[in-house]
C-alpha cells in the first residue's frame, strides 16, 4: 500500500470558508488602499537569492527557502519589500515621485511553526517611494491604523521605535560590519522579553567569547585596531625578548593572530556597551507623553542626536488624530523588527486574541538605503508596512465577512441523453446570476434529489425529453416538495424571489 503523502509541516490548507473570508478581507483592504492612491502590483514569488541578502543577515538567512537550479541561486520570497524595490527599479525609475504600491500574496520562511505562525503565510501591505520623511511616515502610520479601523479592529497596541537612535550609538562605537549586524539582529530578541535578552547574551558569548576564564575584559586603552603600527610594535616587542619563529611567515601569522584576538576582544567590549544601552532604552519604553521626558534624558546622557525622538513626537500627534489613544501607543526605541534594512521609523501593531495571547498584526518602517543596496544608482526615501492576513482574520467581527456562498440549484438530467440540454440550462441560469451545479453522477433523479437535500441546495431543475422539446424545466422545491414547470428565462426571478433557507 502506497504511503500517504502528508501536508508539509508549517503549511496549511485554505478550505472554502476560510478562503472566501481571506479573499473578502484582501479585496476590502485593497479597495480601501486604492482610495489612498496605492496601485496593486504582483511581483513573482521566485526571485534571485541575492535580492534578499541585504535584508536578512546570516542569522536569518538559514530560515529562507533558497536553492540552486541551473547554476542560479534562487529564493522563494520571504517578504515583499525587496521585490517591490526591484519592481520599481525595473519599471518606474523614470517616473516622478512619490509612487505608491500595494500588494497581497504568499511569503515563505522556514521558521518553527507556532501559534499564528506558518512557513507559508499571506502578506498584505504597501510601499511608498519618495516624499518627505516625516510626512510619508505619518501617512503610512495613519493608513495602517485606518485600515484596521476599516476592518472594525479597534483594540490594539501601536509600538513605535526609531532605528536612528541605536544606529547613531553603533556608529559611534566603530563596530566592524559583522558586529554591527549582530547587534541589530539581537535588538528584536532584547525588545521582546527577559528571555530574549538572555538568548542575545548567550549568542554574544558564543561569537565573542571572553579571552580567558573569568571573563575579565582588557581595557580599551590597552587595545587598538588592527593597524600597521600595532604590528610593528608587537614585532619589536617579540624581537626584544628573543622569541624565535623559524621563518618570517610564522612570525607574521603569530602577530596577525594576536592582533585579531585583541580586536575581537575590543569588539566584544563595544557590543557589551551597546547591549547595556539597548537595555536602558527598553527599560524606559512606555506610553506618551510621559515617556518622552525619560527618553530625552537618556539620549542627552549618551550625547545622542534627539532628532529621532522629535520625529516620533510628531508622528504620535498624527496617529492620535486617527482615533488611536495615547494608551494604545508604546514607545520602544529598542524595537528592531528583525531585518537589517530599516533606517528610521519602525513600528508594529499588536492585539490580544480571544485566549489572551499577544499577536502581531502588522509591521513596517522606513528603509531609505534599500533601493541602492538592491542595484539602484541612488538612495530613495521609502517606507511601508505589511499585515499578516491569517493573523488578521480571527480579529474580524464574525458578522462582517459574508457567509460561504451555497449552490442555489442542481440541474438534474433524467438520463445521459439529456446532459447537453442540462448544461445549456445551467449556462443560461448562471448568466442570470444564479449559482448552479449540474448532476454528473448518472445515479438517477431520486438519488440526485437526496444528494441535493443533503448538501443544503434549495432547488432542483429536472430536465428530460419533454422539458427539452418545450425549452422548459421542472422546478422542484426541495423544502416544500412543490414542483412547477418554468421556461428557462423566468428561472432566475422564480428562484431569487422565493428562495428561503432550509
Amino acid at each position: 500500500m502506497k504511503k500517504h503523502i502528508e501536508r508539509l509541516r508549517g503549511m496549511h490548507d485554505s478550505l472554502p470558508e476560510n478562503y472566501q473570508q481571506q479573499r473578502w478581507l484582501i479585496d476590502r483592504s485593497s479597495a480601501f488602499l486604492v482610495q489612498a492612491g496605492y496601485a496593486p502590483v504582483d511581483p513573482p514569488i521566485l526571485e534571485h537569492s541575492e535580492l534578499f541578502q541585504s535584508s536578512f543577515g546570516q542569522e536569518l538567512w538559514q530560515n529562507l527557502y533558497t536553492f540552486r537550479l541551473h547554476h542560479r541561486d534562487l529564493c522563494l520570497r520571504p517578504e515583499f519589500t525587496a521585490s517591490i524595490c526591484r519592481l520599481y527599479l525595473d519599471h518606474y525609475q523614470q517616473q516622478p515621485l512619490p509612487l505608491r504600491f500595494q500588494y497581497a500574496g504568499p511569503v515563505f520562511r522556514y521558521e518553527a511553526p507556532g501559534r499564528g505562525r506558518y512557513r507559508q503565510h499571506t502578506q498584505l501591505g504597501v510601499e511608498l517611494f519618495g516624499g518627505h520623511t516625516v510626512s510619508a511616515d505619518a501617512e503610512i502610520l495613519q493608513l495602517a491604523c485606518d485600515a484596521l479601523n476599516e476592518m472594525h479592529i479597534n483594540s490594539y497596541r501601536l509600538e513605535l521605535g526609531h532605528i536612528g537612535v541605536v544606529s547613531g550609538f553603533i556608529n559611534r562605537l566603530q563596530l566592524d560590519d559583522h558586529a554591527a549586524r549582530l547587534l541589530l539582529s539581537l535588538m528584536e530578541q532584547i525588545s521582546r522579553s527577559d528571555e530574549g535578552e538572555r538568548i542575545a547574551q548567550a549568542r554574544l558569548e558564543t561569537l565573542y567569547p571572553a579571552n580567558r576564564p573569568g571573563g575579565n575584559e582588557m581595557s580599551s586603552t590597552s587595545m587598538g585596531t588592527k593597524s600597521g603600527g600595532d604590528a610593528q610594535l608587537l614585532v619589536s616587542l617579540l624581537s626584544s625578548i628573543s622569541v624565535t619563529f623559524g621563518s618570517d611567515d610564522a612570525r607574521h601569522e603569530v602577530v596577525e593572530r594576536f592582533l585579531w584576538k585583541m580586536e575581537r576582544s575590543e569588539q566584544r567590549r563595544r557590543i557589551l556597551d551597546a547591549l547595556e544601552f539597548l537595555r536602558a532604552l527598553h527599560a524606559i519604553s512606555g506610553s506618551p507623553p510621559e515617556v518622552f521626558g525619560a527618553l530625552r534624558d537618556l539620549l542627552e546622557r549618551y550625547e545622542l542626536d534627539p532628532k529621532p525622538l522629535t520625529e516620533l513626537e510628531q508622528l504620535v500627534a498624527v496617529v492620535e488624530q486617527s482615533a488611536v489613544t495615547s494608551q494604545q501607543i508604546v514607545l520602544n526605541l529598542a524595537l528592531g523588527r528583525g531585518v537589517s534594512y530599516y533606517t528610521g521609523l519602525v513600528f508594529e501593531i499588536h492585539a490580544l486574541d480571544g485566549d489572551g495571547f499577544d499577536t502581531q498584526l502588522c509591521g513596517g518602517g522606513r528603509y531609505d538605503n534599500l533601493l541602492r543596496t538592491v542595484g539602484g544608482t541612488r538612495d530613495v526615501n521609502a517606507c511601508g508596512f505589511a499585515f499578516g492576513v491569517e493573523r488578521l482574520l480571527p480579529f474580524i467581527p464574525k458578522s462582517d465577512p459574508p457567509p460561504l456562498s451555497k449552490t442555489q440549484a442542481l440541474v438534474i438530467p433524467v438520463n445521459i441523453q439529456n446532459m447537453p440540454y442540462a448544461l445549456s440550462v445551467a449556462r443560461v441560469a448562471r448568466e442570470a446570476g444564479l449559482r448552479i451545479e449540474v448532476d454528473v453522477t448518472e445515479h438517477g433523479v431520486g438519488a440526485a434529489l437526496k444528494l441535493a437535500t443533503k448538501k443544503g441546495t434549495h432547488w432542483a431543475l429536472i430536465v428530460g425529453e419533454n422539458e427539452q422539446q418545450t425549452n422548459r424545466v421542472t422546478l422542484h422545491d426541495l423544502v416544500t416538495g412543490e414542483e412547477l414547470i418554468h421556461d428557462i428565462q423566468s428561472l432566475a426571478n422564480q428562484i431569487s424571489g422565493k428562495e428561503q433557507p432550509l
